[in-house]
């Protein structure tokens, strides 16, 4: 098998409310979708969702990043086999760019979006042109195989973004009436009491819902301390990246000053990052994004360093990700076990349009069904996505 054509999008979501937090705010996302077409006519897509708070990232970036490369001679190689296609998604380099953040740069994950986006459409592409599922790379991941285990359903957390209290605690209401059994509060906004804020939130779900609380960098160690203190009546099951990266240091060997265990996500972009806070004791879980780490090879890596280290690790997404970063999700969820937390497929219930024609959202209480293939079993809708599309570019492989 061989490419003939790839062409990339910048793709702008229009989201159906804002969504908040102590980083950021957003009402819509961009994403970049990479279309592969293999000399048989078969035709694979990948997705990314850039973060420049994340990874230093953004559409413009990335596109850039394609721009700069020799992409014909980066992918240009044939393979016969998903045996063969593995180390030529490993091999993906792309060139740095002069206005990249340092920082981004020398912990690794700089390009981490741009490398997904071409990693999950040829792996799609491979897929639908043997006609096995695209959950079939991971057969192919050695050492990684003792974390995979087939299911036929996966359970979505429910998550309550800053908003109104009012609408939050209606949705809050709404999730324990819906069955949800897992949910995270994100906290740490100036002017909101994240203690009165989780009293009523857990009056509202239930003793029996996991809660655990995401506080985006908002906190300092000291801080940190504190809430951990005050929040503990609340029976809070992780917090979540609770003070900036540029002050991770600060978490050394925190198991020993905080009961809570802690979650890294935007201190947890590379393999950098893991080895990191694994020697350093900076956390007990990881938050694995797709797009931020760098595509479903180097996720399921990170999940086999955290298994190997006596670590747990959540599945979480980006805001805003279509059904192709969805879909993506949903196989990993589907095909990997021991998985703490489980986040994404959003997309009716964020998204004003979506670029697939199936709906694969999670139903009743979060649940979700396995998704089949060829390939990601999923059909993007080209018309709709060209309605969305900013930019594009094309590269003729013959």
């Amino acid at each position: 098998m061989r490419i003939a054509q790839l062409s990339a999008y910048q793709v702008h979501i229009p989201l159906r409310r804002k969504i908040t937090h102590a980083s950021f705010s957003r009402s819509e996302s961009d994403s970049v979708v990479v279309r592969c077409q293999l000399e048989d006519g078969t035709v694979g897509w990948g997705e990314s969702v850039p973060r420049e708070y994340v990874t230093g990232e953004s559409a413009d970036s990335v596109l850039s990043q394609y721009e700069n490369a020799d992409l014909p001679a980066v992918l240009g190689a044939n393979w016969n086999s998903l045996d063969e296609l593995v180390p030529l998604c490993r091999q993906i380099t792309l060139p740095e760019l002069s206005n990249a953040p340092p920082e981004y740069v020398q912990r690794g994950c700089f390009g981490n979006a741009a490398r997904c986006a071409l990693e999950i459409s040829l792996i799609d592409a491979a897929t639908r042109a043997t006609g096995s599922s695209f959950s079939a790379i991971f057969q192919h991941l050695e050492p990684c195989l003792s974390l995979l285990e087939s299911q036929q359903s996966v359970r979505y957390s429910a998550v309550l973004t800053s908003m109104r209290p009012l609408k939050q605690y209606l949705l809050a209401l709404i999730y324990h009436l819906t069955g949800f059994q897992k949910c995270k509060v994100k906290v740490g906004l100036p002017g909101i009491n994240d203690e009165i804020l989780l009293q009523k939130i857990r009056m509202l779900t239930g003793r029996k819902m996991d809660l655990r609380i995401d506080a985006n960098e908002a906190w300092t160690r000291e801080i940190l301390e504190q809430k951990a203190a005050s929040l503990a009546p609340f029976q809070i099951s992780s917090i979540e990246q609770p003070v900036p990266h540029t002050e991770i240091a600060s978490l050394q060997n925190i198991k020993r000053h905080v009961s809570t265990p802690i979650m890294l996500d935007e201190s947890l972009c590379s393999l950098s990052d893991a080895e990191t806070a694994i020697s350093e004791g900076y956390c007990d879980y990881f938050n694995l994004r797709i797009s931020k780490t760098g595509g479903i090879i180097s996720t399921l890596q990170l999940a086999h360093l955290a298994q190997q280290a006596g670590l747990q690790y959540q599945l979480g997404c980006q805001v805003g990700e279509t059904g192709i970063l969805s879909a993506v999700g949903r196989h990993f969820a589907s095909s990997v076990k021991e998985i703490a937390f489980l986040e994404g497929s959003f997309d009716r219930y964020l998204l004003v349009e979506n670029v697939i024609n199936e709906e694969i959202s999670f139903g009743w209480g979060g649940c979700a069904s396995a998704l089949d293939g060829p390939g990601l079993g999923i059909t993007v809708n080209e018309e709709r996505l060209q309605k969305l599309t900013r930019r594009e570019l094309h590269w003729d492989f013959r």
